[in-house]
């Protein structure tokens, strides 16, 4: 009990003692006067133009945006359905790329489900991406379903192939291929 008592008395007195040091440096306040130098330069001048043009390209934002024009481009288009595969892209050779008439390269995405609730699809997509496929989700704008797709692909070829990997391992028929548009 000796013992204890003295650490008790030993932490009591550098208690005292802390207190006894810090508080007056505290209370004189005269830690507040001290001063920071500080060796940063001033801003340096800017061109008289340099305002009036970001005012400029602001008030434009302004209009387009009051007039609904951002709106309509940033709205993405609804997604297409597809009920059968989409055609090869013309004038294409073997397993060569293809571009079309907007310079947009073909490339090819399979539709392995619609799902009305969303967590089903989720659950379908990462079951896809444990086995191994690029898998994503795109929820259709006009209706409830969220579809889940496998791909994309660049070669039609490789997407005939990936159609039939996908009909025999998840016994399913419906599997179609669909153009790839990347949405920006």
């Amino acid at each position: 009990m000796e013992q204890h008592l003295k650490k008790r008395i030993v932490g009591a007195l550098v208690t005292v003692i802390a207190v006894a040091i810090v508080l007056p440096i505290l209370l004189d306040g005269s830690r507040a006067k001290l001063s920071l130098d500080v060796d940063i330069p001033p801003i340096p001048e800017t061109a008289e133009w340099s305002d009036d043009q970001r005012e400029r390209r602001v008030r434009i934002e302004l209009e387009k945006l009051a007039s609904g024009d951002s709106h309509a481009a940033t709205t993405p288009q609804p997604t297409r359905t597809v009920e059968r595969d989409d055609p090869a892209a013309p004038r294409t050779l073997g397993d060569r790329g293809a571009v079309d008439d907007e310079n947009l390269p073909y490339a090819w995405t399979l539709q392995v489900g619609a799902f009305s609730q969303r967590n089903n699809a989720e659950k379908f997509r990462d079951r896809l991406l444990s086995d191994g496929f690029k898998s994503y989700l795109e929820e259709q704008t006009d209706s409830e379903w969220v579809r889940v797709y496998v791909g994309p692909v660049l070669q039609r070829h490789q997407a005939e192939a990936l159609q039939a990997q996908l009909k025999q391992q998840l016994q399913q028929q419906e599997v179609f291929i669909k153009r790839f548009r990347a949405r920006s």
